[in-house]
């Protein structure tokens, strides 16, 4: 019997976990995926908006917003990176000009801080690569840019550091109420509890209609990006949106937290959640929108393309959908439809489901032994010189590079296959390392990270996946 149980390991999952980790309560996530974060969470931009996008006074923009000034003190204490480089949102025109205004607005709305529209001169002399025919913009100071694979990672880690319990491969097929508490069936085991937070993303509207019929017509909508290699210096300072002026998207382009440019999304929707293929159509959108921002763009640099799905709420008209935070049944509520910038809103959307929960019963008593801070792990090459000394006195295998592009070492790997929610593919790997992240894309460290998997797992070569079962990377052994 569990006091809460938190379905999907999303932002939003994993984000609630860690609240809640601070109180005197038993807690299970429980996730139908072979990881973390699967869904929507790593197939996003990595920024953190500044609420000035969605409608005033929505949800979505207030807790846009409050999320934003939340993260300063969260990815402090999860040792997150995170850099508040501010965004320009630029016109070409009239009619982009408007809507450089209406943005404004609905910033002011929404209570983002240090908003201005400034002169397309004055922009220049912040982008200096960007278009001559840019004639105005929208700044907001107060855009950020995140590491979303270790946000995600150590909300979590910290989760299990005060005692949470992740059970992964899990899968949800059916919820009962009985009496005073939820008697939960999954794929593997049965669960009950007496609260139920439902942040399952993708299937959020599934799981609640096993109490209620779902008013809400929730259909996945892809979104693909182009990865442009390291430069030094970056080419951008701030986060680039474009207010369109016609169908072509109002696509983005932007520096990453690891030093990358990433550009897009698009915005189709599609059958399937598993329609993460990327397409020649919009990825030709893509280059066409980031070339009238940065008519210099090089597009030889791109080394990757991939596309994130997301949960969109298609029976409301684009201006007055929200975010849903909803008392599904007593002593349950649901997240639905939750979208960009559904990272940045997480915090303080969770706040709310809390609340509810309380309002329902929850009693919050602090746990003494929970701490709001994750114990530091970082890799080899993000130490200083002293730290490094000290890794290489303990561990030689530090002292062996395995991913040249993203400087990883063994020591490294080893040390991630022993943290609380180790990876068990080569994807998980890519997200808690960036082994394979860069410019070669895996070519080189792939074969030689095989071999380390294959003798630290005790399993053949060819039972390793690339994400979950059914990927495996090697076909057969030739000698």
């Amino acid at each position: 019997m569990y006091d809460v149980i938190i379905i999907g390991s999303g932002i939003m999952g994993v984000t609630a976990a860690r609240m809640l980790s601070m109180y005197n309560l038993n807690i299970a996530v429980l996730e139908k995926k072979y990881d973390i974060g699967e869904g929507s969470s790593k197939g996003n931009s990595g920024i953190l908006a500044a609420g000035f996008h969605p409608r005033a006074g929505s949800l979505k923009g207030i807790s846009a917003v409050q999320g934003n000034e939340m993260y300063h003190d969260i990815c402090k204490n999860l040792d997150v990176p995170v850099n508040y480089i501010g965004s320009l949102m630029v016109a070409f025109g009239n009619v982009s000009v408007e809507k450089i205004h209406e943005k404004y607005k609905k910033g002011i709305g929404n209570g983002t801080p240090g908003l201005k529209i400034i002169s397309g001169d004055e922009a220049r002399l912040m982008e200096p690569l960007l278009s001559e025919k840019v004639t105005q913009a929208l700044y907001a100071p107060t855009t950020a840019i995140v590491d979303v694979f270790k946000l995600v990672l150590h909300n979590a880690q910290l989760a299990i550091q005060n005692k949470v319990e992740f059970f992964m491969n899990t899968e949800v097929v059916n919820i009962e109420k009985q009496h005073e508490y939820f008697h939960i069936s999954t794929n593997n085991n049965d669960f009950y509890s007496r609260f139920v937070i439902n942040t399952a993303g993708e299937s959020a509207d599934i799981i609640e209609q096993y109490f209620k019929p779902c008013e809400l017509k929730i259909i996945p909508r892809r979104g693909q990006y182009f990865i442009f290699e390291k430069q030094n210096p970056c080419l951008l300072n701030h986060v680039l949106y474009q207010a369109h002026e016609t169908n072509e998207g109002g696509c983005l382009i932007a520096p990453t937290i690891d030093g990358n440019l990433i550009a897009g999304p698009t915005s189709e929707d599609v059958p399937s959640y598993k329609n993460v293929n990327t397409t020649k159509q919009n990825l030709d959108k893509i280059e066409k929108v980031a070339k009238k921002i940065i008519p210099t763009l090089d597009m030889s640099k791109v080394i990757t393309s991939f596309a994130g799905i997301r949960a969109n709420i298609k029976n409301i008209d684009k201006e007055h959908k929200d975010f849903i935070i909803r008392r599904s049944v007593p002593r349950m509520v649901s997240a639905l439809g939750i979208k960009n910038p559904g990272i940045t809103s997480a915090p303080y959307l969770c706040q709310l489901i809390v609340r509810k929960l309380v309002e329902d019963g929850l009693q919050l008593e602090i746990k003494k032994s929970a701490s709001p801070i994750l114990k530091k792990q970082r890799n080899f090459f993000s130490c200083s010189k002293e730290e490094q000394r000290v890794l290489l006195l303990q561990d030689n295998d530090y002292a062996k590079v395995i991913c040249r592009c993203e400087k990883v070492t063994l020591g490294d790997i080893k040390r991630v296959l022993n943290e609380p929610l180790p990876p068990v593919s080569l994807d998980g790997i890519k997200k808690r390392l960036r082994v394979g992240m860069g410019t070669c894309q895996g070519g080189f460290c792939t074969p030689e990270l095989l071999e380390i998997l294959s003798k630290e797992w005790h399993v053949p070569v060819n039972t390793i996946c690339k994400s979950t079962t059914g990927s495996e990377v090697v076909r057969g052994i030739v000698k």
